[in-house]
């Protein structure tokens, strides 16, 4: 058993709220490739909550270093709420 590093995003005009966008995000993944808790997708992973949003690559990565496994944090730009964890695999 591992960990995945995990990125998604999910369009603001579809969703309201980042609870909503990550629920729809699970449901889809969980359609896609069953409940297995170990499938490698967000749906594996827990809504931990907001982040601030990392400019460049050594932010990215070092805002990817702070969530634990099994993890999800967002952050949105403006047309979209990113999530970016560890997917149990």
């Amino acid at each position: 058993m591992g960990a995945e590093a995990i990125h998604y995003k999910a369009s603001k005009t579809e969703y309201e709220t980042a609870r909503q966008a990550f629920n729809a995000l699970v449901e889809e993944a969980q359609y896609e490739y069953g409940h297995d808790p170990y499938s490698g997708t967000i749906a594996t992973c827990e809504f931990y909550g907001e982040i601030q949003t990392p400019v460049g690559d050594d932010a990215y990565e070092l805002a990817l270093d702070k969530i634990g496994k099994r993890e999800v944090c967002y952050y949105e730009d403006d047309d979209h709420f990113h999530f970016i964890g560890w997917a149990a695999c």
